[in-house]
């Protein structure tokens, strides 16, 4: 207790026991107080259990914190990177997203890696990168596990009409012999001109044979019936203009089409189609039909066009 103190003490004694009376007390009260040196205000001693700064009622620091730590990293390029790096990461990017377009792999593959590979580029990605490559590789693991485990599909039921095996179009009986998948390669195996570029363009019709189509220009065509469930071809048409000179080797390319390397085929043409004379001599119109093997010719010829058509036995 200090002085001052316990002289206020000794005056409350001396009033108590009435030596001093109440108002004597008071001026000798207010006299001890006077001479009391004067004290400033302490600053009030914080509590060195609570942080400086904080206001514990105040949760808003709290929550901006905690939102902070679960946001993703910034999107801050990586100060080491090099021009080559960076190169190889497009490079390899592009390949996967051709990849998924071209059905090599799957889009859900080819955009996680190629999103995986771009995570790379940043700073503080590091723990994504890893995360991601091993739940992809998870993934394709269960696709994989689930791929054994599945039995093999069944082959489809064979219906009436559709043989689960087409035999060779050349064992096809009516047929012409050959196959749409080799109309091209057969016309296009004599040199020179006309020659097929592109693919044939085929159409769908009601009857038993749908039919293909490919133009040489304004003067000439290639035309055809086929059967959409085997292929196989039953008639053929080949025309053109007389002014143009491949016109004259049309013949000769639908004879190695039906018939390769048959001297009957080509002498049939001259002998029975022309008549024993030349394409130029031809009188207009013409027409004329033979027979080489089992396939039926027939050969018009009228103002500037010509036309040859050559038909299966189970087409004519």
């Amino acid at each position: 207790m200090e002085p001052d103190n316990d002289q206020l003490a000794v005056l409350h004694r001396l009033q108590t026991e009435g030596q001093i009376t109440a108002t004597e007390y008071a001026h000798l009260a207010a006299g001890v107080a006077a001479s009391r040196p004067h004290v400033e205000d302490e600053p009030e001693t914080p509590d060195p259990t609570e942080e400086p700064g904080l206001d514990p009622d105040d949760t808003g620091l709290d929550l901006e914190s905690a939102r902070h730590r679960l946001a993703l990293p910034s999107a801050k390029l990586r100060q080491d990177l090099s021009a080559t790096y960076i190169s190889l990461i497009a490079v390899a990017v592009t390949g996967l997203i051709v990849a998924g377009a071209i059905g090599l792999l799957s889009w859900f593959l080819a955009l996680s890696a190629a999103v995986l590979l771009a995570t790379t580029l940043f700073d503080g990605w590091r723990v994504v990168t890893i995360f991601g490559t091993a739940l992809v590789a998870v993934i394709i693991l269960i696709g994989f596990v689930v791929s054994l485990a599945e039995p093999p599909a069944p082959p489809p039921a064979a219906t009436e009409g559709t043989p689960m095996n087409p035999e060779p179009a050349g064992e096809i009986p009516g047929s012409l012999g050959i196959h749409m998948d080799e109309v091209t390669d057969a016309w296009n195996t004599l040199e020179g001109e006309p020659r097929i570029t592109k693919g044939l363009t085929r159409y769908n019709e009601s009857g038993e044979y749908d039919t293909f189509i490919y133009r040489f220009g304004e003067w000439g065509r290639l035309a055809g019936a086929y059967d959409p469930e085997t292929e196989a071809v039953y008639a053929l048409l080949a025309a053109g203009w007389l002014t143009e000179a491949p016109t004259a080797q049309l013949y000769l390319r639908l004879c190695f089409m039906v018939a390769p390397y048959s001297q009957e085929c080509v002498d049939s043409y001259f002998e029975q189609g022309l008549g024993e004379t030349s394409l130029e001599e031809q009188e207009t119109p013409h027409r004329s039909e033979w027979k080489v093997a089992d396939h039926t010719w027939r050969l018009e010829i009228e103002e500037n066009l010509l036309t040859i058509r050559v038909f299966g036995a189970n087409a004519d």
